[in-house]
């Protein structure tokens, strides 16, 4: 229930419903709501392990790597909660969570560089690309609600060919982006009027809530926590939002209109469908790194009224199919190779819709270099050989 409607839509009410017994029971094995939510992202570490133990089994490098994600990806991975909001427990309990998904990390990086030095995975930053793959799980999982799509239907050899290969037709597709996504603000230090004060004021909270959401998710950011992280006071950010659900929704508004111009950028500068993809990718990375950083357009649809979030699907099933149209151009054109481009649509997104949850864990994070890996494993995947 926590992966089909997010943690703070879940309670023992609602649990007890589902299950056909009494609340009673619940406290029978866990002291409170923090509990339960810490006992199951708990197993999902434990579950994670082993999926890793079993992984190891394979040839060192690449085929560790993909039997990793091969069971991470199988529907039978969906009965383990997706650890999508540690800001609900504790100091104590997060760092338990986090120091456990930071060991799986570690295992998984040590994989990729083993695959590196065998020569069997190309160069990159093993730290990086080992956030990443588990990124596109999470989320790909996490998603298939709101696009309405079942788990069981996800095309895993589609997913694990696209993580092993990439969607490059040939494997020397080079791509360096000097475009600053930092760019598409609507900050501007250029005219002063009311108007543009204003709009700055509203630019910054919305920049602040949707990089509060990203890190501690929906339920744990309030319109004071917004206020306090930009040194405001509550009366500031109420004078533009109403209520938690109004930020959300302008935040997720925010967020749609900058992937629409990420996207309108990539059709005037892209060559080719591939290069579209990527320009848009890079841009999309770089933000999430930055302070830029929109909300990821999952994150806060459980707060919303039904026919607000009905609106936000709308939209997100629209970006989606521009997403899917530079796919097909890429087909094409030649310049991206025949593919199931549909099963790997969410998995892309997640793997730098994600990042705000993992970023603190890289030393100097730039989002050039972010971008570029991100990117990189889009277009080559993690093999170094040009098989398929």
């Amino acid at each position: 229930m926590f992966n089909q409607h997010g943690v703070g839509a879940v309670g023992f009410g609602d649990l007890a419903k589902r299950m056909g017994v009494g609340r009673a029971t619940f406290y029978h094995y866990v002291s409170d709501r923090e509990d339960l939510i810490f006992r199951c992202y708990q197993n999902s570490c434990e579950a994670e392990t082993e999926r890793l133990d079993i992984a190891s089994e394979a040839d060192p490098g690449l085929q560790q790597v993909l039997e990793f994600m091969r069971l991470s990806l199988a529907p039978e991975a969906d009965q383990t909660a997706i650890i999508a909001d540690t800001g609900v427990l504790g100091k104590g309990p997060k760092s338990i969570i986090d120091k456990a998904r930071r060991r799986n990390f570690d295992r998984l990086a040590d994989m990729i560089g083993d695959g590196i030095n065998a020569g069997n995975i190309r160069p990159c930053d093993e730290r990086i690309i080992a956030r990443i793959l588990p990124s596109m799980v999470a989320f790909t999982r996490m998603a298939d609600r709101w696009v309405k799509r079942k788990s069981g239907s996800r095309n895993l050899d589609a997913l694990v060919d696209f993580i092993a290969y990439g969607s490059a037709a040939h494997r020397k597709s080079d791509f360096h982006l000097h475009k600053n996504a930092e760019d598409f603000s609507k900050i501007s230090l250029s005219g002063f009027g009311d108007q543009k004060i204003s709009d700055l004021k509203m630019e910054q909270i919305l920049m602040k809530g949707s990089q509060l959401i990203n890190l501690h998710g929906v339920v744990n950011v309030s319109l004071e926590d917004v206020a306090n992280a930009l040194g405001a006071t509550r009366g500031t950010v109420y004078h533009y939002f109403n209520d938690r659900e109004d930020l959300v929704q302008k935040c997720l508004e925010r967020s749609f209109e900058l992937y629409d111009a990420f996207v309108d950028f990539a059709d005037v500068h892209g060559r080719t469908g591939l290069e579209k993809a990527s320009i848009v990718s890079h841009l999309n990375s770089q933000a999430m790194v930055g302070s830029l950083q929109p909300v990821a357009g999952w994150m806060g649809l459980d707060v919303l009224s039904p026919a607000l979030q009905k609106r936000a699907q709308k939209r997100l099933r629209e970006i989606l199919h521009r997403t899917e149209k530079l796919a097909e151009e890429g087909m094409a054109d030649g310049s991206r190779r025949i593919h199931d481009y549909k099963a790997v649509t969410l998995a892309r997104a997640g793997a730098y819709l994600w990042i705000p949850k993992w970023i603190s864990d890289i030393e100097h994070p730039s989002p050039y270099r972010i971008a570029d890996e991100v990117v990189a494993l889009f277009n080559l995947g993690v093999a170094a050989v040009t098989e398929r």
